[in-house]
């Protein structure tokens, strides 16, 4: 009876003990998570060992008790593979646990991998269905040749057998109390990361924003909010140019004819440029390698370190000039960390959760619902579009792309130790062929923009939340690293009926906090108290731009036009690089050796004060 327990206990600890050594070892988690995490999955066999006990000494027949207990185990532990697999691809797409409002999406994706692997779709299907019957029929057979409940039951009296119960049932409770207040969340435990995730919500894809400071910066954002006065709708009598914003997401400047590059991927983009006054803005940095990072910058003006639990963003701003705001995003952007909360009071709000015979990160979604809604009144109107096309996780598109061979490099492993500027030609031809889409679907909303009267006096505003890996330094994707190709953003401005303010060409080395300002400077918007951001209609810089990315923080020294200095840092395990961009756009040449002591601390010292981050001691 005894070795039957202790092979129960062994193979039901085997999968939590690999995913653990994963979790620690491969991903750099918390040891403190371990024990934690072990009692909380020893609660399932517990419950499991007290129902085999209870239809052992019940009428059930032999069959049935040996169908029940086959099934709940089996049950189990196919959600904690499930739940271990969800967690571990969390942690090495942009290395977070999984929040519990981004599981489902998750699973609206599952056609990519059985696509990047060349699986028929039935099989995602078929084959866990297969899989979950085998694993019945085999616990099937292990508890008909090993199972300790015949020999433990005739030993048991009924007072003995009611108290085991009791102290079973006592032990689960107290466990799952304990869970359900968050009392392991502190430990990193992954369960009690996914069901409560840390500050309140305010886990923006890894980036954990802190709860003091966000209390804090709401104070600064409600005053600012308090004492914005508007200057409403109309100037003079003549109504304010429309906006209409199209994020294109991971897109990458440097693969944009506009941007020198040597392959026709935006035909569209080349012609409305042409067409239409305009401006290329250069060396555009984002503040984040991921969406929900990099869109709070954005939007709200601020660097990350700042962020508030309720900004002041843009569309809020234009809410209260007059303007009616319409969101029409592709991919899941209600349930994917939340984002949908911070766009306050908007007219229409429509993404891929909402589009249920789409593929979620489908744009043409974003085309057919454009196409049901009114034609212009009259009134001004800001119009957000999110994109997908040039995403690794996006449709792919019917037929061949011209560039060929193409490859999804979606498994690919990171390993920040490549040569820069090198990548290949599989991803390279698939992220091209993608943008590629992402300038057709582009072109088709300005052709329907066009027809319901939307252009007639508008910016136009087009841009990236971040860019993308495509094997430099070892790396693809991106939310991996603060290197150039995930930090560097297009940012194409177009004026349909007037002549752009902005300067041209326009300064170079602008931040992802600059757009939202240059957007209402050039709308005759005032900007609000709470923004950092300085308008590009403006000549003059910030000092100092910040960047992060999980464990990697850093700033860009714009003080000296001839030398942007970039400078990072791990905060892990506290090493840093130093890169000119202005000679080494590539990254290949550290010259942290050659940076006086003193640059170095004043580096840190801001980055301590802006990010609220304490750097290991070098």
């Amino acid at each position: 009876m005894i070795r039957c327990l202790a092979v129960d206990v062994a193979l039901w600890f085997f999968l939590p003990c690999a995913f653990l050594l994963a979790y620690v070892l491969r991903y750099s988690e918390p040891s403190t998570a371990i024990v934690p995490h072990l009692e909380l999955v020893s609660m399932p066999l517990l419950a499991l060992f007290l129902i085999r006990l209870a239809l052992g000494r019940s009428s059930a027949r032999h069959s049935v008790y040996f169908l029940v207990t086959s099934t709940l185990t089996s049950s189990v532990m196919a959600l904690l593979v499930v739940y271990y697999a969800i967690v571990l691809i969390g942690l090495h797409s942009w290395g977070g646990v999984v929040a519990w409002n981004v599981i489902p999406t998750f699973f609206l994706q599952t056609s990519l991998i059985t696509e990047t692997w060349n699986i028929p779709r039935v099989f995602i299907i078929i084959i866990p269905l297969l899989v979950y019957w085998a694993t019945i029929a085999l616990c099937r057979r292990y508890f008909d040749r090993v199972d300790w409940v015949p020999f433990l039951n005739p030993r048991l009296s009924g007072l003995m057998f009611a108290g085991v119960m009791i102290v079973g049932l006592a032990l689960i409770t107290g466990v799952t109390l304990q869970f359900c207040n968050a009392a392991l969340q502190p430990a990193s435990e992954p369960l009690s990361l996914t069901c409560f995730p840390p500050s309140s919500g305010m886990d923006l894809e890894g980036f954990v924003v802190n709860p003091v400071m966000a209390d804090r910066m709401d104070i600064a954002e409600d005053a600012a909010r308090k004492s914005y006065v508007g200057v409403g709708a109309y100037s003079h009598g003549v109504r304010r140019m429309n906006l209409v914003f199209i994020l294109v997401d991971a897109l990458r400047p440097d693969h944009l004819e506009q941007y020198g590059y040597d392959r026709p991927t935006t035909p569209n983009l080349t012609r409305m440029a042409r067409e239409h006054s305009s401006r290329i803005m250069q060396e555009v940095h984002s503040t984040c390698a991921d969406t929900a990072c990099s869109v709070f910058s954005l939007f709200s003006s601020t660097f990350p370190g700042h962020f508030a639990a309720h900004p002041f963003m843009l569309h809020q701003v234009l809410w209260r000039n007059g303007y009616h705001i319409h969101l029409i995003l592709s991919g899941d952007k209600t349930y994917f960390y939340s984002r949908k909360q911070y766009y306050g009071d908007v007219d229409t709000f429509y993404d891929g959760t909402q589009a249920p015979t789409y593929y979620m990160n489908d744009d043409q979604l974003v085309i057919d619902k454009l196409a049901t809604m009114p034609r212009f009144d009259g009134n001004p109107v800001m119009l957000h579009f999110h994109l997908m096309s040039a995403h690794i996780l996006r449709k792919r598109n019917p037929g061949q792309g011209p560039f060929q061979p193409e490859q999804r490099y979606l498994f690919p492993d990171n390993r920040d130790t490549g040569p820069g500027g090198v990548v290949f030609p599989g991803p390279r031809n698939y992220y091209d062929n993608g943008v590629l889409r992402a300038d057709d679907v582009i072109g088709q909303l300005m052709k329907l923009l066009k027809d319901k009267g939307y252009l007639e006096d508008t910016l136009v505003v087009i841009t990236a939340d971040h860019g993308e890996s495509l094997g430099e330094h070892g790396l693809y994707r991106h939310a991996n690293s603060t290197r150039e190709e995930v930090l560097r953003i297009p940012l194409i401005m177009l004026s349909y009926g007037r002549q752009l303010q902005i300067p041209n060409p326009a300064r170079a080395f602008a931040s992802q906090v600059d757009i939202a300002p240059t957007i209402l400077r050039e709308l005759g918007i005032p900007q609000p108290s709470s923004w950092v951001g300085h308008p590009l209609q403006l000549k003059e810089n910030i000092d100092i731009s910040f960047f992060t990315e999980h464990a990697y923080h850093g700033l860009i020294d714009h003080r000296n036009s001839a030398n942007q200095l970039k400078y990072s840092v791990d905060q892990g395990s506290g090493a840093e690089r130093v890169f000119n961009l202005s000679t080494d756009p590539h990254e290949e040449h550290d010259i942290h050796d050659q940076m006086p002591a003193a640059r170095l601390e004043d580096w840190r010292n801001r980055i301590d004060e802006e990010m609220g981050i304490v750097l290991p001691v070098p």
